[in-house]
């Protein structure tokens, strides 16, 4: 192809690309704002005609309402005398201008009178209409579209429960029929609210699932739509809700449901009547308009782009004929001049025949030659420039491998170091071995008897130790009173008694507890040996708090003083042994660490950090141990460091920790300070492990709704911190027990996580110079505090 049919072509193209797209963006700019206000008019009907339907619905309600408390009506409708109600009614209506139809529906859900079809009655309104059976069911009024009567009438229906005492003796309904009528008002008065904007304006009702609506077809329309009936009308009429459109399918998700649809020269969109279940429609009321047909428009706009199109390709030709006139003849004299300079030639042909832009074109090229070459001799340049860079790379690699072999040496040394520390490890899990074979040891020495009782304490079942210590089996016993198998300290063998097996003893269950003593003697029934135990009483209750048994546990006291013995030399192992040894390598781990930064690869320094970690878990395990167990604080292995600690600052730390734990529980967390409150020396995280535990404790035991309070003040050299719970007050013997630990036997299992951490906390304070204390009482909750040196 030439340069004269390229630029005749270009032209061509461009212009009927501007000519087309404008025919087309005019076209669719039409096509949309058409639909767009057609849109708009329907949507602002459909708005309108929905706050009519409620407005039906309101004054159909206020009517029935009226109805219910007209005696003139519930007196025929008490008595059963329908003549007698249709008369009354008919009164009502003439006097009220009421224009839909009335029904109402005995206690038995069936129809007593219908001013829609007065000759009708008896059959089940309740069946029929899931909103009859909702006023019966809820005791509630209710309002929608509805179809109850025998006719089949479809209307917008207010019912209203006729009462009687609590229960429901019938329902009043009064209802608007949907019909042509109907439609027709709406449409007269869309017209007349705005004739502008809502004018043109049709509707049409389709039943969905009513047995007035043959099937579900069209029940009626407005005026306007009778006299210009269309293809999609007939359909409709034909086919009724399946004729709509589906919004089903794989671009459903794209589609606007508000846009309504097109069809038969006008837009369309519905509005759903639903009946009680929200997912069912029973009537469908469409607002249709009529929208431009744009088909004949776009046949003209196609006609005046085609022609157009014919004039600019006459104007192209004339313009490409004298371009390609001025662009030839130097555009092939520089073609040929190029290709010489492509084949190095050494005279070339002059420039003089050029002029202008041609002359400015051809000196670029030549200046281009030139650059290029220079361009070449400089990359040579810089190319051996990069070769002795290379070499310098090289010699400072070198240096860097001796310092690599620098730092492995150090490696080594720090790992002959760890290897120490690792076998000080290594030797404390050992002595942590023979602590777990002598706990073990402690398990299967501590033998306790148990007996399962009835409520009334007659023995049910009993357990080997048991069995073992009378020399019995277990059915020479069953039935028996526990209090005659266990004695009181003092009673003698021959004492014992055999009453009835399975006794009431009395019939009341909360005398076992009455009779209880905590300790007792059990006889060998053949030999003369008899073991002194610890008894605890422990009954079984049921959901309504009714005792349905016991379970009584039996500790030998012999057994206990050895294990108290055993528990000694363990605490003694744990202090001399495994403690002394792990403190002892706390040094060397200061030691290690403070060189690792220096002398080690990063990595290597993570290492060792993470194993510190681990060595110093194993350490606080083994102080926790000897807290619970040995029944004292172990000193710090290293001093902890000590620093300022602004009070109040620590205090809003611990209460934004607990809040999450407070919100859970719907409490309110508060802090009450005094001026000038001094700052304390110490370590920050022993206060917050003391002041923790604490908030937790108090936020359990407060009712929801309820507050918690951090209140902090001077007193004399001390410090004293409280946290209060706004209720309800603790028990005595709880508040004693508050900072004492989980003692077994006494306290629940699920308490032990909180009370151990009651317990820590008071030792942290304690280790500091402090003390720990408790105090609650009616009507004003629970608080503990706790006191810090200032100094």
């Amino acid at each position: 192809m030439g340069l004269s049919a390229k630029i005749t072509f270009g032209f061509l193209f461009v212009i009927m690309f501007m000519v087309c797209g404008h025919a087309v963006s005019s076209t669719y700019n039409d096509y949309k704002n058409n639909r767009e206000t057609a849109s708009m008019k329907l949507g602002e009907a459909i708005k309108q005609v929905k706050v009519d339907l409620s407005s039906i619905l309101k004054a159909n309600e206020a009517f029935a309402m009226q109805m219910v408390g007209d005696q003139a009506l519930m007196g025929p409708f008490s008595r059963g005398d329908k003549a007698a109600f249709g008369a009354a009614l008919k009164d009502v209506v003439l006097k009220t201008g009421f224009s839909g139809y009335v029904t109402i529906i005995d206690e038995k859900g069936k129809v007593f009178y219908s001013s829609d079809s007065p000759k009708q009655s008896g059959y089940d309104a309740r069946a029929n209409s899931p909103g009859v059976d909702f006023v019966f069911r809820n005791n509630k009024s209710y309002g929608g579209a509805a179809s109850f009567t025998q006719p089949g009438t479809l209307g917008l229906s207010s019912m209203v429960p006729i009462r009687l005492g609590n229960r429901v003796a019938g329902v009043m309904i009064a209802s608007q029929t949907l019909n042509t009528e109907f439609l027709t008002g709406m449409t007269t008065k869309l017209q007349t609210m705005d004739p502008t904007r809502l004018a043109g304006i049709d509707l049409a009702l389709v039943a969905c699932n009513s047995k007035a609506s043959k099937g579900g077809q069209l029940i009626a329309v407005s005026p306007g739509l009778v006299k210009k009936s269309t293809p999609f009308l007939k359909n409709l009429e034909e086919h009724g809700v399946k004729a709509l459109p589906s919004r089903s399918g794989p671009l459903a998700a794209f589609q606007n449901s508000n846009a309504g649809f097109e069809e038969s020269g006008r837009l369309w969109r519905d509005l759903q009547v639903e009946d009680l279940n929200e997912h069912q429609s029973i009537a469908i009321i469409m607002a249709t308009t009529p929208v431009e047909n744009m088909v004949q428009r776009a046949i003209n706009v196609s006609i005046l782009a085609a022609s157009c199109g014919a004039l600019a390709f006459l104007v192209a030709l004339l313009f490409s004929a004298g371009i390609s006139k001025g662009v030839n003849k130097p555009l092939r004299f520089l073609i040929r001049r190029t290709n010489e300079l492509a084949s190095q030639r050494q005279v070339l042909p002059a420039l003089e025949g050029l002029s202008g832009d041609w002359l400015e074109l051809g000196e670029l090229i030549d200046t281009s030659v030139v650059s290029m070459r220079q361009t070449v001799n400089n990359l040579k340049t810089q190319i051996q420039r990069q070769a002795e860079e290379v070499d310098a790379q090289n010699r400072s690699l070198d240096a860097a491998n001796q310092q690599v072999e620098t730092l492995n040496r150090q490696y080594s040394t720090q790992a002959k170091q760890l290897s120490e520390v690792s076998k000080q490890i290594n030797f404390a899990n050992r002595q942590a071995v023979i602590l777990q074979h002598k706990l073990d040891c402690i398990l299967q020495v501590s033998t306790e008897g148990f007996l399962i009782l009835d409520q009334f304490g007659n023995v049910i079942s009993a357990n080997p130790v048991f069995l073992h210590w009378m020399g019995v089996t277990e059915a020479e016993i069953a039935g028996r009173l526990c209090f005659d198998l266990v004695r009181r300290p003092g009673e003698t063998r021959n004492s014992q008694s055999h009453g009835e097996v399975f006794a009431t003893h009395g019939g009341d269950p909360n005398a076992l507890i009455n009779q209880f003593y905590p300790e007792g003697v059990v006889f060998h029934r053949w030999e003369n040996k008899q073991v002194e135990v610890l008894a605890h009483l422990q009954p079984i209750v049921s959901d309504d708090n009714s005792i349905q048994g016991y379970v009584m546990v039996l500790r030998d006291k012999s057994v206990r003083n050895e294990n108290t013995q055993l528990k000694t030399e363990i605490v003694a192992m744990l202090n001399d042994n495994i403690r002394a040894s792990l403190v002892a390598g706390e040094e060397r781990w200061n030691v290690i660490l403070s060189n690792a930064a220096q002398s080690m690869h990063p990595s290597v320094g993570q290492t060792l950090a993470e194993l510190h970690v681990h060595y110093e878990q194993l350490l606080g395990v083994v102080d926790s141990l000897l807290m619970m167990y040995g029944g004292f604080v172990p000193p710090p292995a290293v001093q902890m460091q000590r620093e300022q600690i602004m009070v109040t600052r620590v205090i809003a730390e611990c209460l934004e920790e607990s809040a999450p734990l407070a919100r859970d529980r719907q409490l309110a967390l508060d802090y009450k300070s005094v001026p000038g409150l001094p700052n304390i020396s110490g370590n920050k995280e022993t206060f917050k492990a003391i002041l923790l535990p604490m908030l937790e404790k108090m936020i359990t035991i407060t009712a929801p709704g309820g507050r918690v309070r951090v209140e902090a003040q001077a007193k004399g050299s001390e410090l004293r911190i409280g946290v209060s719970s706004s209720g309800p007050s603790l028990p005595e013997e709880e508040i004693a027990d508050v900072f004492s630990g989980f003692i077994q036997g006494k306290h629940s299992e699920d308490t032990y996580s909180s009370r151990l951490s009651m317990y820590l906390a008071r030792n942290n304070v304690e280790r500091v110079g402090g003390r720990a204390w408790a105090e609650s009482g009616a009507g004003r909750g629970t608080i503990v505090y706790f006191s810090l040196p200032l100094g």
